[in-house]
């Protein structure tokens, strides 16, 4: 399930090359979707907070100040998780490259040439397997903030995986967004140029997985 280097011929699938011009959505999962909405509330709960602050004894004061720069900082958490509820995170694969759009940032188009390879992984972390797309930059590719959770994810899991110190590049988590693993790497296969390495190796758990309870009876 690879697209390799090997001299065959690369054919596009008509299935795949329709579904990667389309994009594919990542969504929040159902279970996490409350924490947007938890962010709101605890916004509209300090607005309320801070009036009864201002109005009473503590107005100008130390209380007041630490109101307003706690506020600017729940405002901008608020806005980074409701944006996965109005505005998705979406992936795209093209002629042009990999798009990929954060919910709070203008897409960001990675040219096929700064890929070095994309996978679908499993990684045992705490006694759980979790699955990931793992999207390698090729050296001196710089795309997305590098405080975004699929840059930051990437530098927290690319030890296990084995990747060299310093390498960098885009993890997407199937424990957070409701997407498939293999709908996505389909959709890279069908758009990617014959020789970038496109791979399910899910077959193989990374990580360490957890010890066993004991000796059975």
């Amino acid at each position: 399930m690879t697209n390799s280097a090997d001299g065959t011929a690369h054919t596009a699938d008509p299935a795949h090359t329709a579904r990667a011009e389309d994009g594919i959505t990542l969504r929040l999962r159902g279970k996490l979707q409350w924490i947007p909405v938890a962010a709101v509330v605890v916004v509209i709960a300090w607005a309320a907070a801070t009036g009864s602050v201002f109005d009473g004894p503590n107005q100008g004061a130390v209380a007041g100040t630490m109101m307003v720069i706690g506020g600017v900082l729940l405002a901008a958490i608020a806005v980074a998780f409701a944006g996965h509820l109005v505005r998705p995170m979406r992936v795209r694969a093209g002629a042009e490259g990999l798009m990929v759009r954060l919910p709070s940032w203008p897409g960001s188009s990675i040219p096929w040439a700064g890929l070095s390879g994309v996978s679908a992984v499993a990684v045992a972390e705490g006694g759980r397997t979790r699955q990931f797309v793992v999207v390698d930059y090729a050296p001196g590719t710089a795309a997305l903030p590098r405080l975004s959770r699929v840059r930051a994810t990437y530098g927290r899991i690319a030890p296990q995986l084995g990747r060299d110190e310093g390498a960098q590049g885009l993890v997407f988590e199937e424990q957070i967004f409701d997407f498939d693993p293999a709908e996505l790497l389909a959709a890279v296969r069908g758009a990617a140029p014959q020789g970038l390495q496109v791979s399910d190796l899910r077959d193989e758990t990374y990580g360490e997985p957890a010890p066993e309870s004991g000796p059975h009876a």
